[in-house]
């Protein structure tokens, strides 16, 4: 669902070359700006942080995938069946809330969405830590889902308010190659916190909701001050960089978000666009492996480790 959102907001749209957007300024000479270097300033400022806040935001929702290898289960009393309703809960809201939450990012800038968002999913993870039923965690899924949906289409809508059509595609891999990133140590991490077994009376995957859920909160509040807004007011560049940037956006036929006027024809243009829908089934063929290894993995290792000791 995610990229069939970014999709959505990617439509062609009709673009008024008439417009008079103050940082869209015909008297200013660009002629000195280095292109190349103008936007690897762009990319140092704009991409590193999102790769990190998605790194924190797919370790935290594949956690629970770890969590279970030390006896969440048995200390909530979960039969398999609870277990599993309880991961498929997740993608319910996370579905349903992914369109809406781009109209909110550009209502409230994306320094203080994707940070608000960023903080009440690391609350909501923390709260894990210390869910004692099954049907406590199967709410806490559920709100999981709903904090985190709007963070991988609004980060692809607010790239596409920075770049050109082309450029996007491979600065969107970049920021989503973090999931393959937090997959390659959350196991590791896990262990690690796993060894507070029993402190404060807490259980070890307990432990572990509550570190990587406070280390987001962390993180949400350092981002009011890290992740810049749209081109039209980013404070690293000077005023000669920013109509660079937003001239090329226009040649692109592209506005910078900020300076869009939200229109419900963009979504009705969107829901018939077949591309919306092309890239929705490619989307779940491979995000439905992605999520089977994140979350069944590290229980498929554990039982196969269980099986050669007994042999």
């Amino acid at each position: 669902m995610d990229d069939a959102s970014s999709v959505a907001k990617l439509a062609p749209r009709t673009v008024s070359h008439d417009d008079d957007d103050c940082s869209y300024q015909p008297g200013v000479d660009v002629s000195s700006i280095d292109e190349k270097n103008l936007m690897w300033k762009v990319d140092l400022h704009v991409l590193p942080w999102l790769t990190i806040l998605y790194l924190f935001s797919f370790l935290d929702r594949g956690s629970i995938g770890n969590a279970k290898l030390y006896n969440l289960e048995e200390d909530l009393g979960l039969t398999d069946k609870q277990y599993l309703i309880c991961l498929s809960m997740f993608f319910l809201p996370y579905a349903l809330f992914e369109p809406a939450s781009n109209v909110l990012l550009r209502r409230l800038s994306p320094s203080i969405w994707l940070s608000c968002m960023m903080f009440f999913w690391g609350v909501v993870m923390t709260l894990h830590g210390i869910v004692r039923s099954y049907a406590g965690l199967l709410t806490l899924r559920l709100l999981l889902g709903l904090t985190e949906a709007g963070l991988y289409p609004g980060v692809v809508y607010y790239i596409s308010s920075w770049y050109k059509r082309s450029e996007t595609g491979f600065r969107v891999a970049i920021f989503f190659s973090s999931a393959t990133v937090a997959g390659a140590f959350s196991g590791l991490l896990a262990a690690g916190i796993a060894k507070m077994d029993g402190i404060g009376g807490r259980p070890g995957w307990a432990w572990i909701f509550i570190l990587e859920g406070l280390a987001t909160v962390i993180l949400s509040v350092a981002s009011f001050w890290i992740i810049q807004d749209f081109p039209d007011n980013a404070n690293f560049l000077s005023e000669d960089e920013r109509v660079f940037i937003i001239r090329r956006l226009k040649a692109d036929t592209r506005f910078s978000a900020s300076g869009q006027v939200f229109k419900r024809a963009y979504v009705w243009q969107s829901l018939r666009d077949w591309k919306t829908y092309v890239a929705m089934g490619l989307y779940m063929g491979f995000d439905g492996p992605l999520y089977a290894f994140s979350l069944f993995t590290p229980s498929i290792i554990n039982q196969l480790g269980n099986k050669l000791r007994q042999e």
